[in-house]
């Protein structure tokens, strides 16, 4: 929420400007006036470099020279200013306070006060600030940095018109055009530019390039290479605009001129924050306050990230730091407002809203902070109010009405949401989000749109029709038992979205071309990316499944009026999946209760937000539902729907914990982890958690005559995939203890591996007899036999791996194979029926599946699987054809007439499409003697003719002729003949 000001650097110090501006005062100095200009001319190069603290020595040396005194004094506070010691700069100032009548002429004595100007402000003392840019107005009138500076706090105080009017004063500067060679006017008519434009409701079309490259870019690039503070008003300036690279590369280019740039840390930090990069951006700001320690607007920027981090209970120390400094900061005002109604203390938030209004009464910032966050946590009724009131205050604005826009964009009101992107646009053409929202909306205008009982269903007509009356089905078939579950019915009709591809399915969630998923809920609104291999980044997958998944978050979003947890809500999601816990999840979950990775409950929401390594977002998705699985197991699913009553009711996730399922948060993640323990060991997998290797090795070194360490080192060495010094360690081992079973089992995985199928049977069989549940011997023993072609045993050990280890894919991916190859078929069945339903991503399983009850004249569980295949991909024509076939043998011909008409969506210019809807229909005309199906079907042959002429239409068409009695000499319908005279 940092205001859209720019940061006011074209007021830093230029060395240039200010020697030879004030004139020499009378008395002795310690240095001599050659030895005072050097050091005041050192002191400015190191300020200018970033060296602040040698900086301000020399400027100190060269204030000691009368002649010099003035000048160096307010170099030597606007360092100070640079550091944060605002105190140490007025003091500065003060001691160097010039007369009107100073021969250094008046923009000098203007210049002045610009400087008390800026350390005032940062202090809060606004109407003082005021009163000395005022008397630099008077001083020098046409002057683009006191124009600012006057209408800068004009603003501050919400005195809009007042402060246009000021900005309006820079046409008679440009008309002169002496500022051209001027960087510091350059930049500071930029900054002019863009307020006035802001205020006055001017297009950012009209202005935004020619502030950027005429006004911005022309002072270091053809002005002054070395100014610094032109890239850092460019970058805010590009910040404003949304256009995060650009920003990026300015406040990087102002850093190679100047490494202790505070206002470039707080800018790159805001482009970090905008990617969720929490660290980085964390570092930025350390960096800012590193040089001046009360830099308002990067404890600002601090304060956002935790609250975007959501460690809210961090942001209100945060924002006390900054009113410690300026008691009248409106932006930290306005967050610790919007931080204690984000807590549900809205009396708290009572004292900041009244100090804002006290500064400022038109002050959009409060209400837009706070719709901001309140918007963030899904309180979108509040929100609504909150954008409202901003708006009101602040007409000029684009970003109350982007803010209420995207609001509506989560709540399903489109039209709205149009309606305010538009004003946004009107108002700030320049903004990438805006347009991509408002160019997708306009798109969306012509989706179809089917709306059921409780759905409202749009797809694009041009690539999706096929799925609008599927989705509608499914949608309509899960809602009684997800909200059975939950035990609740959402009170208005959920929005299904499907979008044709993975950048405007991004674009209408976050209004930039990239998310990193294919589903989204926002509570109302269910958006899906389509399933298509050619369209969508992500392929396939099981859109039903999806669907879901995601009603799921609708549902319970809504049971808890938006406060429920981001992992509770995922837990319900991923529960209410067919395909819950797949194959890859069971193998994240048994490696991170081994590693001891699984996320403490407190920070299992951050898995899914903002992932920190590879496989931390699919561990989140399955140890939430885990934990879920865990609750119901040992407390039963009531608990579950307490939980959802204490969470709608505003109970904080601590207490959720205590008060429902008595216990703490620390202490159900140390109950959890045994029960995961557990778990896996009965999964068949091994949860010992194991030290590093080198740790081992220590151990082993201390204790060589421990076996059971040093098989526990040989199995640690396997697992880091060293076989041969696993297999020596263990051979060790087994020198001693011949029947200690993690030797054994290291020793017959170490041969299978090096291809030993022989000598790893023989292992493995010792193991067996050691241990008669042991999945590593089932599993070597399996694959040994199978790499030695000998079926039956494989089979056999194949079959003994599933009972042993029931959630290991192999044993049913291998049986398969074989079973097929040797025609068994009724024996691969049931292994492909898990795999499907452990996995219901990959159509191959269904497809086989479908074929072998057809084949089976089991058709009606075909049907089952084919549909299973169109859950997956939904473009498959032959899955159609083939339902449609099955329909119509058991003569359910509407349904036939369904699938064949999805068909023709998929293939429009296909004659042999619409020939087989056309007989399709025909025959379903024909059997319930429907005259006006008889008519569309001989449409859709004629249609079909259209294509092909000799496509074979001409017979369907006759058929249909006959069965409507049209003769050569009888063309009209017998039903449509005139009636007797």
């Amino acid at each position: 929420m940092i205001s859209k000001r720019m940061c006011g650097l074209a007021g830093a110090a230029m060395a240039i400007l200010l020697i030879g501006v004030w004139a020499p005062a009378a008395g002795a100095d310690p240095l001599t006036d050659d030895q005072a200009r050097e050091a005041y001319e050192r002191g400015m190069e190191r300020f200018m470099a970033g060296n602040y603290s040698l900086a301000v020595d020399a400027l100190a040396e060269a204030a000691g020279n009368a002649a010099l005194h003035d000048a160096a004094a307010l170099a030597l506070a606007r360092v100070h200013i640079m550091q944060g010691a605002y105190s140490e700069a007025i003091e500065a100032l003060a001691d160097a306070e010039p007369s009107e009548a100073d021969p250094g002429g008046s923009q000098g004595v203007a210049d002045w006060h610009l400087a008390m100007v800026e350390a005032l402000e940062a202090t809060g003392e606004y109407a003082e600030a005021l009163r000395h840019a005022e008397q630099a107005g008077e001083l020098a009138p046409l002057w683009a940095p006191t124009l600012l500076a006057r209408g800068r706090l004009l603003e501050t105080f919400g005195q809009n018109e007042q402060a246009a009017a000021i900005y309006e004063t820079m046409d008679r500067i440009v008309a002169d055009g002496s500022y051209r060679s001027d960087a510091r006017m350059l930049v500071a008519l930029g900054e002019i530019l863009a307020r006035h434009a802001t205020l006055t409701g001017l297009k950012a079309s009209e202005q935004a390039n020619n502030i950027f490259n005429n006004y911005l870019q022309v002072a270091y690039q053809d002005v002054d290479e070395g100014y610094w503070q032109a890239h850092v008003v460019a970058g805010w300036f590009a910040l404003s605009k949304y256009r995060f690279q650009t920003a990026e590369g300015e406040f990087n280019s102002a850093l190679q001129y100047n490494r202790q740039l505070p206002d470039a840390f707080v800018g790159l930090a805001l482009v970090q924050l905008q990617q969720w990069e929490f660290e980085e951006c964390l570092k930025n700001v350390r960096l800012a306050l590193g040089v001046n320690p009360n830099h308002a607007d990067a404890q600002l920027v601090e304060a956002i990230c935790l609250l975007q981090w959501r460690k809210i209970d961090q942001v209100l120390a945060v924002l006390e730091r900054i009113l410690q400094t300026n008691p009248n900061n409106l932006e930290a005002l306005s967050l610790a407002a919007a931080t204690h109604i984000r807590l549900g203390d809205d009396q708290a938030a009572q004292q900041y809203m009244d100090r804002v209004r006290e500064i400022n009464p038109r002050c959009e910032l409060l209400p837009l902070a706070i719709a901001d966050w309140l918007s963030a946590a899904r309180q979108f009724d509040q929100a609504e109010q909150y954008y409202r009131q901003a708006i009101e205050l602040a007409p000029h604005l684009a970003e109350p009405l982007t803010g209420l826009g995207e609001l509506y964009m989560q709540t399903g009101e489109e039209t709205l949401a149009h309606q305010m992107f538009k004003q946004a646009n009107d108002i700030d053409d320049f903004r990438a989000d805006v347009v991509n929202y408002l160019n997708l909306l306009v798109e969306m205008e012509d989706y179809l749109v089917l709306e059921t009982e409780h759905f409202i269903i749009k797809v694009s007509g041009e690539h999706d029709e096929v799925l609008l009356d599927q989705v509608a089905a499914e949608a309509e078939g899960m809602f009684e038992e997800v909200c059975a579950d939950f035990q609740h019915v959402p009170p208005v009709k959920t929005i299904i979205e499907v979008f044709p591809t993975h950048p405007k399915f991004s674009v209408r969630l976050t209004g930039r071309g990239w998310l990193g998923t294919i589903g989204a809920c926002t509570g109302r609104v269910i958006v899906l990316v389509a399933p298509s291999e050619e369209r969508s980044l992500f392929g396939t997958y099981n859109w039903v499944a999806t669907l879901r998944h995601e009603y799921a978050h609708t549902v319970t979003l809504s049971a808890t009026n938006s406060r429920i947890p981001h992992w509770f809500t995922e837990a319900c999601a991923v529960w209410e999946q067919p395909d819950r816990r797949n194959f890859e999840a069971v193998q994240t979950l048994v490696v991170a209760t081994r590693e001891n990775r699984l996320f403490p409950v407190s920070q299992l929401d951050w898995g899914f937000i903002r992932p920190r390594r590879g496989g931390d977002r699919g561990l989140a998705y399955a140890q939430a539902e885990w934990m879920m699985e865990y609750i119901i197991e040992t407390q039963g699913f009531d608990k579950i729907i307490d939980m959802l009553t204490a969470f709608r009711d505003g109970m904080k996730q601590p207490d959720v914990f205590t008060e429902v399922l008595g216990t703490t948060e620390d202490d159900f993640d140390e109950a959890f982890v045994n029960w995961a323990r557990e778990r896996v060991e009965r999964w068949g997998f091994d949860a010992r958690p194991m030290p590093e290797v080198s740790e081992l090795a220590g151990q082993v070194r201390q204790r060589p005559d421990d076996m059971d360490l040093l098989a526990d080192y040989a199995l640690v060495l396997m697992r880091n995939n060293d076989a041969p010094r696993a297999q020596a360690t263990a051979a060790k081992v087994l020198e001693t203890d011949e029947q200690n079973v993690k030797a054994l089992g290291v020793m017959a995985v170490a041969l299978l591996v090096q291809e030993q199928y022989e000598e790893a049977v023989g292992y493995a069989l010792r193991l067996d007899l050691a241990d008669e549940q042991s999945p590593i011997a089932a599993r070597v023993l399996a694959d040994s036999y199978l790499a030695l072609k000998q079926w039956s045993l494989a089979i056999l050990w194949l079959e003994e791996l599933k009972l042993r280890r029931p959630m290991d894919p192999r044993s049913y991916e291998q049986l398969t194979v074989i079973y097929v190859q040797l025609g068994l078929t009724d024996m691969a069945l049931p292994n492909l029926i898990e795999l499907h339903r452990w996995t219901m991503t990959h159509q191959e399983y269904a497809r086989q599946i479908a074929t072998i009850y057809r084949d089976a004249g089991e058709e009606d569980r075909a049907l089952h699987y084919f549909q299973q295949i169109a859950h997956i991909n939904p473009y498959e024509a032959s899955a159609y054809e083939a339902m449609a076939a099955i329909h119509r043998n058991a003569r359910r011909y509407d349904q036939a007439v369904t699938e064949v008409r999805r068909l023709t969506l998929l293939q429009p210019d296909s004659a042999d499409a619409w020939a087989k809807l056309a007989m399709v229909r025909f025959v379903a005309a024909r059997a319930s003697g429907d005259r006006d199906a008889l008519a569309q079907a001989l449409e859709e042959a004629t249609r079909s003719l259209e294509l092909d002429p000799d496509g074979g239409a001409d017979i369907v068409i006759e058929g249909i002729h006959r069965e409507m009695g049209v003769t050569p000499d009888n063309p009209v319908p017998q039903d449509q003949e005139p009636a007797s005279p």
